[in-house]
This record gives structure tokens, C-alpha cells and sequence, in this order.
């Protein structure tokens, strides 16, 4: 069996990009890149997977939902403020593909197709590989319902449930029926 790491993209970018904002190269604001590439090898390096899958939200993703639902995403806020932060980004955006087609890592981006659902695309279509996602579910699936701790994994939850209330959860807490198979590993971020 193949361990997979299933990496969305876009998600982990702007973590990066907004939370490490102090870190600059010649001028250039470069924390996105380094944020994605530190994470993805530590996860390699902690983890030993025989392929890594990155997807990224392909132009006009939110399209398709927005048909169905109108209101899709109109209470985000826009985070990106300027052109100059615009730029930023789609620099540390094309850097970031740039490295992972020079070490071989396979990359997914199709249009009015958002990056979940690639994710789950390739995860009800590749039966043979043991996937693990990393992915931004640490803050709706991976929350105790007790104390508000955001934990990165359902089994790391469950442990903490167990260890510090004295509880047992049997399923991750927000999931889709049929997803919510606590020993599952997801890693959330």
C-alpha cells in the first residue's frame, strides 16, 4: 500500500503567507514558501510517504458552488488588502509550484474545482493508497467540545478527551456521515 500525503495547497500557503511575516529574502517577503516547504518536509521526514499529492483552488473554483448555493463564501473577508500583497502572493504561489515540480511532488489544479474537492476526488478514487490529509481541519473537526482545545489529529483528540475530561468520543465531531471514522489519521492545521 502507498502512504499518501494529500497537502491542500492554497490553505497551507496562506498560513504561511499571513502568519510568518517577518521573514524576507532580499527585500522580497518570502514566509508562504517557507512556511509550505518546512511543513511538507517535516511531515515527510516525521512520516516516511512514498508520494505526496498538493492541490490547488483552480481559476473561478468557487463558481460551481456559488450556482448552487448563492450566498457560498460572502461572508469571507477579502484578505489580501493590495496589489502590492497580490503580487506577493501569486509570486510565492508560482515559487512554491516551481520547487514541487523540481522534486517530483504531483500537483492537481483544474478550473471551477476547488481543492476540497480534488481531495475527495482522489480519496473515493485511489482505493489502494493509505491517505493522510493535511489540510485545515484542526479548527471545525479536531476542537474538544469541552475546552475549545484544537488538537491536529481525530486520535489525538480522542486521547485528549479521554486523558484530560474522562471521556470517550466515537466519532469526529462536524463530519459528514460516513466520515467521521475517529482512528482515521487526518492531520488538520
Amino acid at each position: 500500500m502507498t502512504k499518501t500525503l494529500l497537502v491542500d495547497g492554497n490553505n497551507l500557503l496562506k498560513i504561511g503567507f499571513y502568519g510568518v511575516k517577518e521573514f524576507y529574502h532580499n527585500g522580497e517577503h518570502i514566509g508562504g514558501i517557507w512556511h509550505f516547504v518546512n511543513t511538507i518536509r517535516r511531515f515527510v521526514d516525521e512520516n516516511n510517504y512514498d508520494k505526496v499529492v498538493v492541490f490547488w483552488d483552480g481559476e473561478e473554483s468557487y463558481r460551481t458552488r456559488k450556482i448552487i448555493y448563492s450566498p457560498y463564501k460572502e461572508n469571507r473577508r477579502k484578505r489580501i488588502k493590495s496589489e502590492e500583497e497580490l503580487s506577493s502572493y501569486l509570486y510565492q504561489r508560482n515559487r512554491v509550484k516551481k520547487y514541487l515540480e523540481e522534486v517530483y511532488v504531483r500537483q492537481g489544479e483544474y478550473n471551477f474545482c476547488e481543492t476540497d474537492d480534488c481531495i475527495a476526488y482522489y480519496v473515493l478514487n485511489r482505493k489502494e493508497d493509505e491517505k493522510i490529509l493535511l489540510q485545515h481541519q484542526k479548527a471545525k473537526h479536531f476542537k474538544c467540545h469541552i475546552c475549545h482545545k484544537k488538537l491536529f489529529t481525530g486520535p489525538g483528540l480522542q486521547i485528549h478527551c479521554m486523558q484530560v475530561h474522562k471521556e470517550n468520543i466515537e466519532k469526529v465531531p462536524n463530519s459528514i456521515k460516513g466520515r467521521d471514522n475517529i482512528t482515521v489519521e487526518i492531520c488538520g492545521m
